[in-house]
Parts: C-alpha cells; sequence; structure tokens
C-alpha cells in the first residue's frame, strides 16, 4: 500500500453546491410557481441501482451531491 495513503486524515467535511460557491446549510431553498400546476406534488424520480457487472451507476434528479473535504 502506498504511504501517502496512510497519511491522509479527512480533517473536516462541508456539504455545498454544485458550483461548491456556497455551504448547503446556508443555501435558501426556493419554491416555484409551474403555469398548470394544480398544486399536486410530483412523485420524486430515483436513480436505478449500481450494476455490478458493468459497473454503471444511474442517478435522478437531486441525487448529486457536493463535499468540500479538509485534509
Amino acid at each position: 500500500m502506498d504511504d501517502w495513503l496512510l497519511i491522509m486524515q479527512i480533517r473536516g467535511l462541508i456539504e455545498v453546491s454544485l458550483s461548491a460557491n456556497q455551504e448547503k446549510e446556508k443555501m435558501k431553498k426556493k419554491t416555484w410557481n409551474v403555469a398548470g400546476d394544480k398544486g399536486q406534488g410530483s412523485k420524486s424520480v430515483r436513480g436505478g441501482p449500481v450494476s455490478h457487472i458493468n459497473l454503471v451507476v444511474e442517478l435522478g434528479p437531486m441525487e448529486i451531491r457536493s463535499f468540500l473535504l479538509k485534509f
């Protein structure tokens, strides 16, 4: 095993926006009004299962997350 892998330790972890310019805790959630919407909540779309044969991961909307790590 490489020596540098043994030295690296995560000292901090912060979830951020996809562009990494805002911390998630400080982001304000926006609500959008859609023309013709009758107030029915849309069912969230989830990604498919991981294919262990092809190593393919399918992600749905809102399943991508970004983190800043401090070593």
